[in-house]
């Protein structure tokens, strides 16, 4: 990849993480209230955020180009609960090896080194359906950040 392109994905990136709370706010407007008063990003909010997906989504409509917004902006809810709760964590891209499976996507980059892929998450919350995946990912982390020689 050459320095332009990498500039240009980089500063793609930096927008990204920095409208955050502005994409969640502009979708906040149109969901349902009882769901509203509940995102206090804690990590207790993440039990609810993803028994909304679980409820109103499906592995085919996640893709669809008309949820694509509402995806976005649920994927940066989850993720802003991470980066506030996780200590120490911070925002990172991958640009040097475009074989990685991280490769140009937003990640959160945790202090025993692990990335957090939001993107990959929210598959991961379709496939095991489970209602409190994103919580035990959180807390499975945390335990590892606090104690690193368990990771």
């Amino acid at each position: 990849m050459k320095e332009t392109e990498r500039n240009i994905k980089k500063e793609n990136f930096i927008e990204w993480t920095t409208f955050i709370e502005d994409r969640v706010n502009n979708w906040t407007l149109n969901a349902p209230k009882k769901l509203v008063d509940v995102l206090d990003y804690s990590p207790e909010s993440l039990k609810v955020i993803e028994k909304y997906i679980l409820e109103n989504y499906t592995r085919e409509t996640l893709g669809k180009p008309e949820n694509k917004s509402t995806i976005d902006a649920i994927i940066s809810y989850y993720s802003e609960v991470f980066m506030r709760n996780l200590p120490n964590s911070i925002w990172h891209i991958e640009l040097e090896d475009e074989n990685s499976v991280d490769f140009n996507l937003p990640c959160i980059k945790t202090p025993i080194g692990t990335l957090v892929n939001p993107y990959y998450l929210i598959k991961r919350v379709m496939a095991k359906n489970k209602g409190t995946f994103l919580y035990d990912f959180y807390v499975k982390r945390l335990g590892y950040i606090n104690n690193p020689e368990t990771y």
